[in-house]
């Protein structure tokens, strides 16, 4: 074999070698391709489903029955959904870009309180609201609720929704009524409309307790329709309860001041309770209370004494002590009281203690 052979073989042998390598980088790049577009398959994919949870999330968000907005840290609006741009009576273009204080001015903005404070705190507040700047919403009471969230330029912001609470603190507000209604209606003595028995013995308990404190007196003044029974028995009991709402009331009226209290005892019995009066004073309601119930000027046939409807007042007056209890004014009181029975009504009688 020639040279020249020789270097032809040669030759030949590192062109098919050569071409091999070709093929395979042919291969390589085949395969490379299929992967490529394998990978563009599965990003295009993931892409859509993004997108498509993007357009939900949106829908979502957009059809949301309560009033929701996106916004930056400096307040300004990114997103507001269908609900709030109603209670704003705003349009989209009007509402993004602006600062959410100019639409919902309230005491919380600007202030430490303003939920924009704590964006960076990564928990969720609550917040009762009112709002009284809306148009078809004047005073009312919502719920705004604010929780963190990543704008979708990576800067912190903040989502809030308003729940409108209105019902509800209604509701709330007439349920504490009520119960006021029916804390006061505890106290008040349905016949008469004064003052019960359970309303004087606390206020004897709570004036005993801070008149023990000052050392200053505290007068009782306890009163028995005279012959009530004889009245019940010749007018009838309608015209026996007539006759006490009337008696009672006209004893509220001879008590001024606000401390003072008349109350309805029990049956035909009324006292009248006056702190810080000494027993002067009292004797001096008392003969006011003697003659409020003459004025009333009700027939009493039957009555012993007089032709119409009188009482009989026991007064007591004492300054509290440690070794004493309020059962001892009273005691001293209804004491006065059966002696100016014994005596013969319609009279005011005072306890020597």
């Amino acid at each position: 074999m020639t040279e020249a052979n020789k270097q032809l073989e040669i030759q030949i042998l590192q062109l098919q070698k050569d071409n091999q390598i070709l093929l395979q980088s042919i291969e390589d790049l085949k395969q490379l391709q299929r992967d490529c577009e394998q990978m563009i398959g599965e990003n295009n994919a993931t892409l859509l489903q993004s997108e498509m949870a993007r357009m939900e999330l949106e829908q979502i968000f957009s059809v949301y029955s309560d009033p929701m907005w996106v916004l930056r840290e400096d307040g300004s609006v990114i997103r507001a959904n269908d609900a709030m741009l109603k209670i704003l009576r705003k349009n989209k273009e009007d509402v993004i870009g602006k600062s959410c204080s100019t639409f919902l001015e309230h005491h919380l903005c600007k202030s430490e309180s303003c939920p924009l404070k704590s964006i960076h705190d990564g928990k969720t507040h609550e917040f009762d609201v009112q709002l009284s700047n809306l148009t078809d919403n004047i005073n009312n009471y919502y719920l705004l609720t604010t929780a963190p969230h990543i704008t979708i330029d990576g800067n912190p912001g903040i989502i809030a929704q308003l729940k409108d609470i209105t019902s509800r603190r209604q509701a709330e507000k007439d349920l504490e009524q009520a119960n006021i209604a029916l804390e006061k209606m505890a106290l008040i003595d349905g016949l008469t409309q004064i003052a019960n028995r359970r309303c004087f013995d606390d206020t004897l308990e709570k004036e005993w307790q801070r008149l023990k404190r000052t050392e200053q007196p505290i007068s009782l003044l306890l009163g028995d329709i005279d012959y009530f029974k004889k009245y019940n028995d010749h007018y009838g009991h309608q015209a026996g309860d007539e006759c006490l709402q009337q008696v009672g009331q006209a004893l509220a009226g001879v008590v001024l001041r606000p401390a003072d209290l008349a109350a309805r005892y029990g049956g035909e019995e009324f006292v009248l309770l006056l702190p810080e009066d000494a027993a002067d004073g009292a004797l001096k309601v008392a003969e006011r209370a003697i003659e409020a119930i003459k004025a009333l000027q009700i027939p009493h046939q039957d009555s012993e004494v007089s032709g119409i409807i009188t009482i009989s007042i026991g007064v007591a007056t004492l300054i509290p002590t440690q070794d004493q209890q309020p059962a001892t004014l009273i005691a001293l009181a209804d004491e006065a009281l059966y002696k100016a029975k014994e005596q013969g009504r319609n009279r005011v009688l005072s306890a020597q203690s």
